[in-house]
C-alpha cells in the first residue's frame, strides 16, 4: 500500500545488545542516513573529525559518506536501536545534513516513535512498510524541529497578545500537567490525596477534567503509566520480574504479572522472551534490502569475537 508520498524511505531497524567493549570499526554508507539511539550503556562514538562519550538518552545522527566508529565501556553492555533509510527529496536531504551528529537528550516523543517502527516491522502486516514510513516522517519532524538549521531567523518579538484564557484552555493545562505528573510518579505512592496537594486542586475536580479528555480516572491510568515503564526496564534491563515490579510501584510480583497480563494482554514472563527473540533480528522494512554484515571485535581474545550487522 503505497503513500501518497516517497520522499522518506525507512530501509531496516533492529535492537542490539552489545557487550563491554565491543569495537565498531571506522566506516560509512553511500548513500543512506542512519540513526543510533543509545537506550542503556555508556561509550565512545568518533563521528567524522568529533569525538565524544555516549550514554543513555542520546542519539547519534550519521549522514551518507561520514566516516563514524563506536566503541563500549568497559563495565555495562551497550543497547541500542538503530534503523537506516533514505531520503528522496533533495531539500529534506539538505536540512538532515544539517543536523547536529550527536544529540544529547532526545525527546521522549521520538523514544516512542522509534519504538514504534520497530514494532510495526517486526510485524510484517500488510500495511507494516507504510506504518514505518509515516511514523518515520513524523520522527525526522520532530527532529528537524528540535533543532534548528544555523542561521534561522528568529521569530518577530512584536506579536500580537495572546487571546484570553478561557476555562477550556485552563482544563486541557491542568489535564497535561496532571498526566506529566503520573508518568513521573507512576513509581511512587499515589492516591487522591497526593494528586490533590501536588496539583492545587481537589481531586474530584482533577477527575472530572480528566474525564473530559480520557475514558477512565486519573487513578486507573497509573496502571498503564506503570505498565509503560515496566516494558522499559523489561525490554532494556536483566532486572529480574520482582525487582521490575518494585520500581514501578506494585506491591508484590504477583500483582504486577496480573496487572500487566490484563492491560499488556501477555504476561511479563512472555513479553520478555518474545523481547529477547527480537534482539540481534535484522529487520528489513523495504523489501530485499540487506544490512552489510561487519566483524566487530573487542579488545579481549579472540574467544571473544562476535559478528553483528551495526
Amino acid at each position: 500500500m503505497p503513500l501518497l508520498t516517497r520522499d522518506i524511505e525507512p530501509l531496516w531497524i533492529a535492537r542490539y545488545d552489545y557487550e563491554p567493549l565491543w569495537h565498531l570499526p571506522p566506516h560509512a554508507h553511500d548513500d543512506y542516513f542512519q540513526i543510533i539511539l543509545i537506550v542503556s550503556g555508556t561509550g565512545e562514538a568518533v563521528i567524522g573529525a568529533d569525538r565524544r562519550t555516549f550514554g543513555a538518552g542520546q542519539l547519534l545522527f550519521l549522514r551518507p559518506r561520514l566516516v563514524h566508529s563506536l566503541t563500549a565501556g568497559p563495565t555495562e553492555p551497550v543497547r541500542t536501536l538503530d534503523t537506516k533509510f533514505l531520503l528522496h527529496r533533495k531539500n529534506l536531504r539538505t536540512a538532515c545534513r544539517r543536523l547536529g551528529s550527536f544529540h544529547p537528550r532526545v525527546d521522549a516523543r521520538a523514544v516512542a516513535l522509534l519504538e514504534a517502527i520497530h514494532a510495526a516491522a517486526r510485524r510484517h502486516g500488510p500495511v507494516s512498510n507504510a506504518l514505518c514510513q509515516t511514523l518515520f516522517a513524523q520522527l525526522l519532524l520532530q527532529l528537524l524541529e528540535g533543532e534548528p538549521a544555523k542561521g534561522a531567523v528568529r521569530a518577530p518579538t512584536n506579536l500580537p497578545p495572546p487571546r484570553p484564557t478561557t476555562t477550556a484552555t485552563i482544563d486541557d493545562e491542568l489535564a497535561q500537567r496532571l498526566e506529566c505528573y503520573l508518568r513521573e510518579n507512576c513509581a511512587q505512592v499515589v492516591d487522591q490525596q497526593t494528586l490533590s496537594a501536588a496539583l492545587h486542586y481537589s481531586y474530584r475536580h482533577l477527575h472530572n477534567v480528566w474525564l473530559k479528555h480520557h475514558r477512565e480516572s486519573p487513578l486507573q491510568a497509573l496502571w498503564h503509566y506503570r505498565v509503560d515503564r515496566a516494558t522499559q526496564l523489561i525490554r532494556y534491563s536483566d532486572y529480574a520480574l520482582k525487582r521490575i515490579a518494585e520500581l514501578t510501584g506494585f506491591a508484590t510480583v504477583h500483582h504486577f504479572t496480573r496487572v500487566f497480563t490484563r492491560i499488556a494482554g501477555i504476561s511479563p514472563a512472555r513479553w520478555r522472551e518474545r523481547e529477547r527473540a527480537g534482539v540481534r533480528q535484522d529487520i528489513a522494512i523495504r523489501p530485499g534490502f540487506v544490512n552489510p554484515a561487519l566483524t566487530i571485535q573487542t579488545t579481549n581474545p579472540p574467544r571473544a569475537r562476535l559478528t553483528a550487522k551495526p
